[in-house]
Parts: structure tokens; C-alpha cells; sequence
């Protein structure tokens, strides 16, 4: 006998008072046993009395939202998602619980803790990827029907809300953030704010695994050490592998976002780079001691030489800006110091365009100042760190830079001699082993005698109980080489790690056999990030 379910008599029943066929849909809908047939007959009904379903139907729309609808058949997927996409065109108040219930989909719940994609069972991925097309169709059939439901003020908070927290296993935190992207395909007016969550539970990652916890982790140096610290490596390389994950995605997606047929999109990369640096700024630039995650700069630009001038050009202006927090315009020029390292895309034309600004900018500082004024780097750690960060871009491009009598000539006229000897004397401040290098560079071409003063500089070196007072600029250097093995593969192309065929004999100047007293202790470490101990010996 056919099953005839008629919801219309059922809720005029209800409202007259008699409750008992109206608690039979409720439960018929509610039971996990439902079969198939029976269950699309309910939502067939319900379909034609969408209408009547008001807030004082709540517990049915409740029981409704609960159903593992993705699971079952086309025919009652689709009849559920007519349901879902009439009752919220016609009844706005239902539109959360109904947004929350589709994006809980992107965040599967698995039983085991397996950690990445690779390791859960491939009935579970096809299952899994299914529930997410099924879930990405209703979404963008409800923002089309209700377009304030794809408004920044509605979808986006729940999207923030319901981001499963960090200590879920890796293939949840992968599917959440795929989904995410996904969305911005077909709601693109919410790219930037997408990617702003995204880029803040990266950095969330990136900070829980520093670069010295990782080299620590992976050269298994405290294998005999405490309980307490084998637990913090573990945690440290836990979420280094999860934030390895993120960025392999990311990495995928500027690459869908840029290229189409392998070609290079450049009015969309022009629009997507725009909306990444206000990231970077927002998000990456104020962040201390990001390790991974400003690489998606670095990849951005490597796609094209412009987006590479724009982006040295903008770091350019903050270092400049006096209104700019000391603190950002220090790490604004690190970041300009690393990409003109590291970046095989960048044109030596480009780095000496950058150093002849930073060397005319710096001998103006020292113009400006006082005769009075003395080695001071809380009053003028902008001007240090453009000094490290032109000593910095030196030591790594240096073959380059002096291969023509051209190049010798142009480093001639820099005046580096000037410099290096005025009161602010940089030598003295930044890092010991870039000023090394350094000095090995000048003295090779006779551009500048710095031995004398790091000598002077060393004499007056005067160990005392630290007053909490930073004495030298900082070893951080945002594009020190990628550490994450996943992704890695996406800079390595681009990336110039340290040639130690240009390393200068430096055994004429003076021994100092002092040189960790002035590093970090990262620095000083037998397997180093980025600088090793020895002047020169930079960490491929």
C-alpha cells in the first residue's frame, strides 16, 4: 500500500489542538531508520507547506537540520535541499540555523585521530568529498535565493565560529580550509575576508612551531632529554604538520587563482596580490617571528617582476614612514633584505636600485644626527636594520654584484666607507656575523676597512648583567629557508640558498674567538637556521 503523508491536514490538526500525527512527522523524520521512500515522502509534503512552517515550528526545523541528509540518495538529497532553500526564502529567521548546519558539513567529525588525508580510508574521503559538493550546492543555491545570507555581516562570523579548533587532527583542518576556499569560487566578493581567517589560523600554526623548535625536532637532539620537553617538540612538530598541509592548499589555490592553461592571469593576479598585501599588513607584518607563512608573498612575487617592484616599493614606503611603529618599519626591512637574498627571480638591476635607496637613505639619517649622538640602537633601529639588511643582501649576491667592473664602480660610489665609520656606527650593532661577512666583502674589493672598527668594537665590548636593554639587532630573517617538507617544493624553484664557493678567507683579519658570545643562541647551535657560526657559512 502507498504511503500518503499529507502535512497540511497534519498541521491544521496541530492547530486545532490535537498534537498526535503532527509528534508522529516529528518522530518519523527524527528516527535514523528511516527508509528512503518514507523519508522523501515527508519532505515531498513539507515541501508544499514550507509557508506554514513559522517560529513556533522550531522543533520541527530543529529535527529537520539534524538529518544526515548528504547520505542518502540523489532523489532525497535534492528534496532536502528544495526544503532547506524554500523555508529560508520565506521565512529569514530560520537563515543561521540553516547557514550553521551547511557549514558544519566542511568540518568532518572522524572516529579514529588519524592525522593527515593520506592515512583515512578512501571510503570515508569519497564519502566525506560528496558530503562537501552536496553542501557547497545548497550554500550557493541559499546565497543566490537570499543574498544577504552571503553578506560579510552573515556567513562570514559563522564561518569564524564554527573553524574547528586547533587541536583537531590535520585532515579536518585540511577539509575545513579546502571548503573555505571553495566558497570564494562562487562568492568571490568574499575572497579577502576568507583568506583573512585562513591566514589567521596559519599563523596560529606558524607560531606554535618556531623555526629553532623545528631544526631541534628534526635533528632529534633532545632525544635524551625531559619528558616535558619531548612532549613540546611533539606538540611543535604537530602543528608544524599541520600548517604544512595548509600551505601545500594555499600554495594550489594562488595557482587556480593566477594561471589558467598554465598562462599567467595578470589582471587576476594584479587584484589577488592587492588583496594579500593588506593580509601581509593586517595580519603577517605585525606577527613576530612568522616562519612560513609570508611565503606566500615570496610565491606571489616570483609569478611576475612587477608584483616583485610593487612589493619591495610598498615595504620601501613603511620603512620610511615615521608614523609607522618602530618595530614594523625594523621587520618591513627585513623582509626587504631577505627577498632581495633569497629570490632568484630578483634582477640585479632590482637590487641595486634597492641598496642605492637604502644607502642614500642611511647616509641622510647619519646627516641628520647629532655629534653628540652615539651607537644607539632603541633610538635608531630603523637605520640599523636597513644597514644589516644592505650588509645582508651583499653577503649573498655578491658574485652578481662585483662579476663586472661596472658592478665594482656602482658599489664604489655608495660610500660605504662613510658610513660604516660614522658615530652611529653600525658595526657595532648589528649582527656580528653578517658585520663579518661583510667586512670580508669590503676588504676583498678595498671598499671599506671595517676590521679596525669591529676590533675597537670588541675591546669595548664589556660583559655586565643584562639590563633587559637589546644590544644588537635581532636574527630574524623572514625568508631563511622553508622547513616544511610538504610544501617545499612550491619555493624551492625560486629560492637561493647561501653559495659557499663565494666564502672570503678571513684569516687576515684578526681571530676572534668569541664569535657565539654575540649570536642568538639559535645561531650558535651546531645546526643553525639560516646563518651558521662560522662568517659566511650561511645555512643552504
Amino acid at each position: 500500500m502507498e504511503l500518503i503523508v499529507d502535512f497540511k491536514s497534519v498541521i491544521t490538526k496541530y492547530k486545532q489542538g490535537s498534537r498526535n500525527e503532527y509528534d508522529r512527522f516529528v518522530s518519523t523524520l527524527a528516527s535514523p531508520d528511516v527508509k528512503d521512500a518514507v523519508l522523501s515522502k515527508h519532505l515531498s509534503s513539507l515541501l508544499s507547506c514550507v509557508t506554514l512552517l513559522d517560529k513556533e515550528h522550531h522543533s520541527l526545523v530543529t529535527v529537520l537540520l539534524k538529518l544526515t541528509w548528504w547520505k542518502r540518495p540523489a532523489v532525497v538529497i535534492e528534496m532536502y535541499q528544495s526544503v532547506i532553500v524554500n523555508l529560508v526564502s520565506v521565512h529569514t529567521h530560520f537563515l543561521r540555523p540553516c547557514l550553521k548546519m551547511v557549514i558544519a558539513t566542511f568540518a568532518p567529525e572522524i572516529k579514529s585521530t588519524k592525522e593527515s588525508e593520506s592515512e583515512v580510508d578512501e571510503k570515508t574521503l569519497r564519502a566525506n568529498n560528496q558530503a562537501f559538493v552536496h553542501a557547497h550546492n545548497m550554500l550557493h543555491a541559499i546565497t543566490k535565493i537570499v543574498p544577504m545570507a552571503g553578506s560579510t555581516g552573515m556567513l562570514l562570523p559563522l564561518l569564524g565560529e564554527m573553524s574547528p579548533y586547533q587541536g583537531k587532527p590535520t585532515y579536518v583542518q585540511e577539509c575545513h580550509m579546502r571548503n573555505l576556499l571553495h566558497i570564494t569560487t562562487y562568492l568571490p566578493s568574499l575572497r579577502q575576508p576568507i583568506m583573512e581567517q585562513i591566514i589567521h589560523k596559519m599563523i596560529c600554526y606558524d607560531v606554535q612551531a618556531p623555526r629553532s623548535k623545528l631544526v631541534e625536532s628534526y635533528t632529534d637532539e633532545s632525544e635524551e632529554g625531559s619528558i616535558f620537553k619531548m612532549e613540546e617538540l611533539g606538540s611543535c612538530q604537530e602543528a608544524a604538520d599541520k600548517l604544512d598541509v595548509m600551505m601545500v592548499l594555499l600554495f594550489e589555490y594562488v595557482k587556480s587563482v593566477c594561471f589558467k592553461n598554465e598562462e599567467l592571469q595578470w589582471e587576476a593576479t594584479k587584484q589577488f596580490y592587492r588583496e594579500m598585501l593588506y593580509l601581509f599588513e593586517r595580519i603577517i607584518l605585525p606577527t613576530y617571528a612568522c616562519s612560513h607563512v609570508q611565503f606566500l608573498m615570496f610565491y606571489l612575487t616570483s609569478l611576475r617582476s612587477e608584483i616583485c617592484d610593487g612589493y619591495l616599493d610598498y615595504l620601501w614606503k613603511l620603512v620610511q614612514d615615521p608614523n609607522m611603529p618602530a618595530v614594523h618599519r625594523q621587520t618591513a626591512v627585513t623582509y626587504m633584505g631577505s627577498l632581495l637574498a633569497r629570490g632568484t627571480f630578483v634582477g640585479i638591476r632590482t637590487v641595486m636600485r634597492t641598496i642605492d635607496l637604502m644607502m642614500n637613505w642611511a647616509h641622510a639619517y647619519t646627516l641628520t644626527c647629532l655629534e653628540t649622538v652615539m651607537a644607539d640602537l632603541v633610538h635608531h633601529a630603523a637605520f640599523y636594520s636597513v644597514c644589516q639588511a644592505v650588509f645582508y643582501v651583499f653577503a649573498f649576491r655578491q658574485k652578481e654584484l662585483f662579476e663586472t667592473k661596472k658592478g665594482l664602480k656602482w658599489a664604489e660610489n655608495l660610500q660605504i666607507q662613510h658610513l660604516v665609520h660614522s658615530r652611529l656606527n653600525p658595526l657595532k650593532i648589528c649582527l656580528p656575523l653578517v658585520v663579518k661577512t661583510f667586512s670580508a666583502i669590503c676588504r676583498q674589493h678595498q671598499l671599506a676597512f671595517c676590521d679596525n672598527i669591529i676590533q675597537r668594537n670588541a675591546r669595548s665590548y664589556i660583559p655586565v648583567v643584562s639590563d633587559g636593554t637589546q644590544k644588537i639587532l635581532e636574527a630574524y630573517f623572514p625568508f631563511d629557508p622553508y622547513l616544511l617538507d610538504r610544501s617545499k617544493h612550491y619555493i624551492e624553484e625560486q629560492y637561493r640558498a647561501y653559495d659557499k664557493s663565494m666564502n672570503i678567507d678571513d684569516s687576515s683579519a684578526e681571530e676572534d674567538t668569541d664569535d657565539e658570545m654575540f649570536l642568538e643562541p639559535e645561531l650558535a647551535s651546531p645546526v643553525t637556521i639560516g646563518m651558521a657560526t662560522t662568517p659566511g657559512s650561511f645555512m643552504d
